[in-house]
């Protein structure tokens, strides 16, 4: 009888020991599930935070700052120009724009966008410089991207070129013909485009 204690002393410590390393197996699996939840909801969070960037980001790429350039008197009508030996000695320049234009309009409608835009902010003649087919679907509507200057000069001493929007400009695809018989055409375009423009004020009429 005496002896037979010991052997019922093993089994229960044996059990114990089962019973223990089971407990430390429940709470290494508790652990471990507790880390992949943690790790799930950090990927899940990263995801969320990375498209907020995007969506934030792409609104501000797409989308043009209001103009907070030069304003002349609004004129009643402004004329058009593609050679800049063209532009008369008094006008000033005072925007410098790339034009970005919808799929789906005539030369003409085109135009008239960019004149009433220019009309609206004095200007009394517009020089169009270079034309580019824009990437992908383009602009859902006519979006003007003001590039300076920060004061109005003399057109014939002051011009340096078109070297402004770089990199704007320079995010295009191949280049366009858009000249005269582009600006009064009915033919509809299944393309957009970027357009160089310079709107001058030719007129007295300080801002």
């Amino acid at each position: 009888m005496i002896a037979s204690a010991p052997a019922l002393g093993g089994k229960r410590n044996t059990l114990c020991v089962l019973i223990s390393d089971a407990v430390k197996m429940g709470n290494n699996r508790c652990k471990h599930a507790h880390l992949q939840t943690r790790f799930a909801m950090s990927k899940r969070s990263l995801f969320t935070l990375f498209s907020f960037v995007l969506v934030v980001l792409a609104g501000c790429a797409s989308k043009p700052a209001a103009y907070s350039g030069i304003r002349f008197p609004a004129t009643n009508q402004a004329g058009v120009t593609f050679q800049e030996k063209e532009v008369p000695p008094q006008c000033r320049a005072f925007a410098h724009v790339i034009v970005h234009t919808p799929t789906g309009l005539t030369g003409a409608r085109i135009g008239q966008q960019i004149t009433e835009y220019a009309k609206d902010k004095g200007a009394d003649l517009i020089l169009i410089g270079m034309s580019r087919r824009t990437p992908g679907k383009g602009a859902n509507d006519f979006q003007f991207f003001f590039y300076g200057p920060k004061e109005d000069y003399i057109f014939n001493k002051g011009w340096l070129g078109w070297k402004f929007g770089f990199k704007d400009w320079e995010d295009g695809g191949g280049m366009i013909g858009f000249g005269y018989n582009n600006w009064s055409d009915t033919t509809v375009n299944d393309f957009s485009m970027k357009i160089q423009t310079v709107l001058l004020r030719c007129e007295a009429g300080r801002p």
